[in-house]
């Protein structure tokens, strides 16, 4: 995850596809890291338990300076 949000530009997006645990896991560190997270379940005609965690990355915006 840490490798991923180097990588992804302010904004951009990641869609992730895996087990119920991992996707919970991968949402705690995804908020901790301060991305914007929705996890939504698989598609109706897919089989498995997976779930689909998509995560957009924030721009992080400095605080002006008050002189």
């Amino acid at each position: 995850m840490v490798e991923i949000d180097r990588m992804l530009r302010p904004e951009g997006t990641v869609v992730v596809r895996d087990s119920p645990e991992m996707i919970d896991k991968v949402a705690r560190i995804a908020r901790a890291v301060r991305w914007r997270v929705a996890i939504h379940e698989k598609e109706p005609e897919s089989n498995g338990r997976e779930k689909i965690l998509v995560g957009t990355k924030n721009l992080w915006k400095l605080p002006s300076a008050s002189n």
